[in-house]
């Protein structure tokens, strides 16, 4: 059993029975609850199943078995090639394509100040903005719902020598810690894909401590992207009349399943207003628009590839590690219209200290 494992058992609740009486098997092949003996697989070094029996409705199911898919599209094959090496060459790219995009793990995370902070991330994905995290030094907790995707985190993790990295399989609306646990939650294009997310929320604002800070990406309503391409498809589909909004949302975005039958089961998308709610126990500290490129339009959408030559963008291979293939960066323009009309909210919210 990895030192960090043993290190966040104090910080571990059973996500069943809600107490903190997490222990390891005499074997070490599983953490189990004193209070209640729900038993919690060790699947290596640092990476174990917390998964309760509250997280196996037909609805997460169908959620882990499409990102899943997607998983094995976009990273199964290529972390069988990674080494420390390769993946901190691919690090340092990556960090440089997302200052160039303004995005939320440079701009929102301040990565100078991470060293030593407990730091979750929800919905880790293949594990990139965890291993850049750690590689900053910080104590990275990394949980998914996705078996595949907590696999491709752990790789990741272990191939970052510097600060310290566990990767769990756990629900985002019952999170296996105990409340004021970490200095930062961050989650980026993850929540609104969660069959509640205002579950996920809370549970965010359970785990941070007192004046901890959740950095957080949501999906924006008043988009290019959404009143433009998404919401005129669905019309004409017709899946606008026949299915609840996130479940044609999740239809229409996030890519299609190449191993499974299962699309996208959920995507939500908020005003400003809808987030403010959603977000009313935090304290909004930044809120800022992003994530527009003319690829997002439907006429354009074919022809994206030669639209970005023919502005001269350079391919990032660091998208690999995120999107599962090179990443074209958004021209100025397309960054400046991103205030105004982007998908993504990017979001600082800190936890209001207790009176």
């Amino acid at each position: 059993m990895g030192l960090m494992l043993l290190e966040m058992l104090k910080f571990l609740r059973c996500p069943e029975c809600k107490r903190a009486d997490i222990k390891a098997s005499l074997d070490e092949k599983f953490l189990i609850c004193a209070s209640c003996n729900c038993r919690y697989e060790i699947w290596a070094e640092n990476v174990v199943s917390m998964l309760s029996g509250n997280s196996t409705s037909l609805k997460k199911e169908k959620i882990q078995r499409f990102w899943g898919d997607v998983c094995k599209q976009w990273y199964t094959d290529f972390d069988l090639g990674l080494t420390s090496e390769s993946l901190d060459g691919y690090l340092v790219d990556l960090e440089e394509m997302f200052k160039q995009r303004r995005h939320l793990a440079v701009t929102e995370m301040p990565l100078k100040e991470i060293k030593n902070k407990q730091i979750l991330e929800i919905g880790s994905g293949g594990g990139a903005h965890s291993a850049l995290f750690k590689k900053y030094g910080a104590c990275m907790t990394s949980v998914d719902i996705t078996k595949e995707r907590v696999v491709s985190t752990a790789r990741k993790l272990s191939l970052v020598k510097e600060g310290a990295g566990l990767a769990l399989q756990a629900d985002a609306e019952n999170l296996p810690f105990l409340d004021d646990s970490f200095d930062f939650v961050y989650s980026n294009g993850v929540l609104h894909h969660s069959e509640n997310t205002e579950k996920c929320i809370k549970e965010v604002q359970r785990v941070l401590k007192p004046k901890g800070k959740a950095i957080l990406m949501l999906y924006s309503r008043h988009s290019a992207l959404y009143w433009l391409n998404l919401l005129p498809k669905s019309i004409f589909s017709g899946m606008v009349f026949r299915y609840p909004q996130p479940e044609w949302l999740g239809i229409l975005t996030e890519g299609k399943p190449k191993f499974d039958s299962i699309k996208n089961p959920m995507t939500r998308v908020y005003s400003r207003k809808e987030l403010l709610v959603l977000l009313g126990c935090f304290e909004i500290k930044s809120l800022r628009k992003n994530s527009f490129s003319f690829s997002q339009l439907p006429i354009i959408n074919h022809i994206s590839l030669i639209l970005a030559k023919a502005l001269k963008r350079k391919a990032w291979q660091s998208g690999i590690l995120v999107y599962g293939a090179p990443n074209y960066v958004e021209t100025d323009f397309e960054k400046r219209l991103g205030a105004a009309i982007g998908f993504g909210w990017n979001i600082v919210a800190s936890k209001k200290a207790r009176e």
